[in-house]
């Protein structure tokens, strides 16, 4: 006669119903982690971006301030890194006939009739690139010093408002441009902003709300009244598409600066 098995050594396996439900239960937590991953991700990239573009408020400030140091980047010279071209160089007209004109005066007819709405702004590049090329970070057949060469960070402005990808391979580019638009500040709104031709004081006209369907400001920056032009930066990460696709896309800028540009 055998004895009677101790039920407590008895150890049945797991159900059916057991293991499916485990699964699931670890399935729903793989799935909350790869969530949580891809936001955190998101936001990392968010920043990067951000922190680009507040290293270019600086950089942009100073050539707005001394807009001949603007490169001009046309079909030709987006593809060489040694591209020589400077805003001068684009046939806009900014010095009204006068080379030594002051940097205001450039400036200031650089941005006359960029209005409030984003189709007539001016749009600018602020970017870093490498400043030799990638031939130059060989130090052998097989290796590269890729973070030897020193980098600059330019501002340009591009031929059909477009920065395109030979400019992304001629200019040696690092990481992702911030594309600025450029648009004419509303703290002008209430300013006598215009010099009276007769009395040679501002006009008693004050510049109106936008919408703007024409600049507020006068054609010439002599007949401007005010000691400082305020203008509005707002800076997107530049992913290549042409100027036909962004110029009246709706997105949110990853930051918007206030700029006064002084007489």
């Amino acid at each position: 006669m055998n004895p009677p098995r101790n039920p407590s050594s008895v150890r049945p396996g797991f159900s059916l119903v057991e293991v499916t439900l485990a699964i699931g239960i670890v399935g729903v937590a793989i799935l909350s982690l790869v969530g949580i991953l891809g936001s955190t991700f998101q936001q990392i990239d968010e920043i990067m971006q951000t922190n680009r573009a507040l290293a270019g408020v600086t950089r942009l400030i100073g050539a707005l301030d001394n807009p001949r140091s603007i490169v001009y980047l046309d079909a030709a010279g987006e593809k060489v890194p040694d591209n020589t071209k400077y805003l001068m160089d684009a046939g806009l007209s900014l010095d009204g006939g006068n080379p030594s004109v002051s940097s205001f005066d450039i400036a200031y007819r650089l941005l006359q009739k960029a209005r409030d709405n984003g189709d007539n702004a001016v749009w600018l590049y602020v970017y870093e690139r490498k400043i030799v090329a990638t031939e130059n970070d060989k130090t052998g057949e097989t290796t590269y010093a890729l973070f030897s060469n020193p980098s600059i960070v330019e501002v340009a402005y591009c031929n059909g408002n477009n920065l395109s990808l030979d400019a992304f391979a001629g200019r040696n580019i690092v990481g992702t441009p911030m594309r600025v638009r450029l648009s004419l500040s509303k703290l002008l709104v209430g300013q006598r902003a215009t010099i009276n031709a007769t009395t040679l004081e501002p006009d008693t006209g004050k510049v109106l709300p936008p919408p703007w369907s024409a600049s507020p400001l006068p054609a010439q920056p002599s007949a401007y009244a005010l000691a400082y032009l305020p203008i509005v930066a707002e800076f997107f990460p530049h992913d290549y598409s042409p100027y036909a696709s962004f110029k009246t896309r709706t997105e949110e800028p990853l930051l918007v600066q206030n700029i006064v540009i002084s007489r």
